[in-house]
């Protein structure tokens, strides 16, 4: 008992060692109380942003907006089916991985239930939550081999979850913080009433930050399952969250300027955007690594040029520096001639005609100083952290990787040495090269 003790104080005092102390997978195979903080938040982002989402579709509908009604419950209802249907996916293929404890006739009807209501990103999020709970009470325990097991189901049911997660920003929260900040500049106060504006406002606030939190928790958890990278600190989650905030709400600001006066023409914008996002991803075969055929590679490189017209994910293992520099220039020339035209064109008694084009102008220019401050300050890879002691082997019994979905290549926002991730399935075995 002693001697399990010693391990322990031992693995607690690892920990608090150098500055990269948030999420080492496998923190000496410890979920700690911090994991479980992002996991809580993840469930409770997602049910407020979807709450309010569902309150400003009532809202329009007892004022008689059944246009605005039915958008609202399309941006709800579509990424959410999408989502089900591919967490349902995902579990039938896990049915005959061997890497992954096998589900009973009881948990399959849960999951299905579950699934109908809409609740796949949650049902992802409680199994990740329950395999973590159940590694740390084997670390109390000083049952190392199952701590360890748990932890790796952990990690895997964390990186669907993220990515589910990620889809639902992009999907759901992007397009509907565009919709509800498009509706606030065509009303008037006096038309509708203070509480009416207050729940809408409240609603764009909560999609901002739930698509920001999808952004973070992605390059959080990309790193956490990659066995060659550092992690990102608590502090560096913070300001990874803030700069995301600011740089998407500069752009979001942008778009409905414009469209507030220009309507459609937003989505000659956004497709002009899109399309040259497309021809940068395929003429670098940016996703080559990832996908077997090239019906793949185009079908990813079209859904991430998707994700390109609100934030920035880095695709492929290569340093990020001149991407980012050529991604924002690029964006903040489309956001500065979409701003001037609205400014030129758009009537000057607008309340919010000139806080509009001031709030764009200072919210890119934070996101910019926060990605700096990130990058300077922040990032894993700085060379005092990256000198730290480097993570240790995943599995219990051998060295070895989470298993990922094919999805899961897609990289964030950092650059590092490559990983070879094995993706156990019931027929095959491949091996591709991902950018965690």
């Amino acid at each position: 008992m002693k001697e399990q003790e010693g391990d322990q104080t031992q693995e607690i005092d690892d920990l608090s060692n150098g500055p990269d102390e948030v999420d080492y997978p496998p923190n000496n195979y410890i979920y700690r109380v911090v994991d479980i903080f992002f996991i809580v938040t993840g469930i409770s982002t997602y049910y407020v942003d979807w709450g309010f989402d569902v309150l400003t579709a009532y809202n329009h509908w007892m004022h008689g907006d059944f246009t605005w009604f039915y958008l609202t419950v399309l941006f709800i209802c579509v990424p959410s089916i999408v989502m089900s249907a591919v967490s349902l996916y995902w579990y039938i293929k896990d049915h005959n991985n061997s890497e992954v404890p096998k589900a009973s006739a009881t948990r399959w009807v849960i999951r299905v239930f579950m699934l109908l209501l809409q609740q796949g990103p949650i049902l992802r999020y409680v199994d990740s939550l329950s395999y973590g709970l159940r590694s740390r009470r084997y670390w109390k325990e000083g049952d190392k081999k199952r701590q360890r097991q748990y932890y790796t189901w952990m990690l895997y049911e964390d990186g669907d979850c993220i990515l589910l997660r990620l889809f639902e920003c992009f999907m759901e929260a992007a397009p509907q913080l565009v919709l509800q900040l498009y509706i606030l500049s065509l009303v008037r106060k006096s038309e509708y009433g203070s509480k009416w504006m207050y729940i809408l406002s409240i609603g764009c606030i909560t999609s901002l930050v739930s698509l920001a939190w999808g952004v973070t928790s992605h390059a959080r958890g990309s790193r956490f399952t990659c066995l060659d990278k550092n992690n990102i600190s608590l502090q560096g989650s913070v300001v990874l969250l803030l700069w995301h905030i600011f740089s998407i709400g500069a752009r979001v600001i942008a778009m409905v300027l414009f469209a507030s006066k220009f309507r459609l023409w937003l989505f000659v914008v956004c497709f002009a955007h899109w399309f040259l996002m497309v021809v940068w991803l395929m003429a670098r075969r940016s996703l080559a690594h990832a996908c077997s055929h090239k019906l793949g590679e185009v079908t990813l490189s079209f859904v991430l040029a998707a994700v390109y017209i609100f934030s920035f994910i880095n695709e492929k293992e290569e340093p990020t520096k001149y991407k980012y520099i050529a991604y924002y220039i690029i964006c903040e020339f489309e956001n500065v001639i979409m701003v001037a035209l609205w400014l030129i064109y758009a009537n000057p008694d607008l309340w919010y005609y000139i806080p509009g084009a001031v709030f764009h102008f200072v919210s890119f220019f934070l996101g910019m100083v926060l990605m700096v401050a990130y990058y300077s300050f922040f990032h894993p890879t700085r060379p005092r952290i990256t000198q730290n002691r480097r993570k240790p082997p995943l599995s219990a019994d051998a060295e070895g990787s989470v298993p990922h979905h094919p999805l899961s290549p897609v990289a964030c926002i950092d650059s590092e040495p490559q990983l070879k991730v094995d993706l156990i399935e019931s027929n095959k075995t491949q091996v591709v090269e991902a950018s965690l």
